[in-house]
């Protein structure tokens, strides 16, 4: 049976269960973009349970977590504005990742998720919400436009040695 999902903000007992389940989830979307040593370097920078930690801890950002049951099957991470944002308004936030299961996918879930961070985003009366997307994740693309992102310029996102060409999407709010 599929329990309910419980959506709460990250505490630190979450750590070890959020780091393998966000190198989970990059590795399963974009994983076959890199060669195995930039992978293994990113994943032990970002993946790593110190840097999660760290990121949990960060009394700016803002980690959600969603269960059902014992099992972790998505998370939402905002916090402040670090794209390159030509000109950026003050106070802009981003958001920096939105992660599903893929038992998740088509659920509604990645909807309920964005609009807590757009919630969130207002709470903190924040000018603009930004995020960075794979020039080629469509589904991804499709589900920003909706929700009334825009793309305003692209960048680099680095991964090892490897360099993804992003679009910065923004949303006035």
């Amino acid at each position: 049976m599929i329990g309910e999902l419980q959506v709460r903000l990250a505490k630190d007992a979450d750590a070890e269960a959020l780091a393998a389940f966000g190198a989970k989830t990059f590795l399963a979307t974009f994983g076959h973009l890199y060669p195995p040593e930039d992978k293994e370097f990113f994943m032990a920078a970002r993946y790593s349970l110190e840097r999660t930690l760290q990121d949990i801890r960060d009394p700016v950002r803002a980690m959600t977590v969603v269960y059902q049951g014992d099992d972790l099957v998505a998370f939402l991470d905002c916090g402040p504005l670090t794209l390159p944002v030509e000109a950026p308004e003050p106070d802009a936030l981003e958001l920096y990742r939105l992660y599903l299961d893929e038992t998740q996918k088509g659920t509604g879930l990645a909807h309920r998720l964005m609009d807590l961070a757009i919630q969130w985003a207002r709470e903190k009366h924040a000018p603009a919400l930004y995020l960075g997307v794979w020039s080629q994740n469509e589904r991804a693309k499709r589900l920003y436009t909706k929700y009334g992102f825009e793309i305003i310029g692209a960048y680099h996102f680095k991964v090892g040695n490897t360099l993804d060409d992003e679009r910065i999407m923004r949303l006035a709010l």
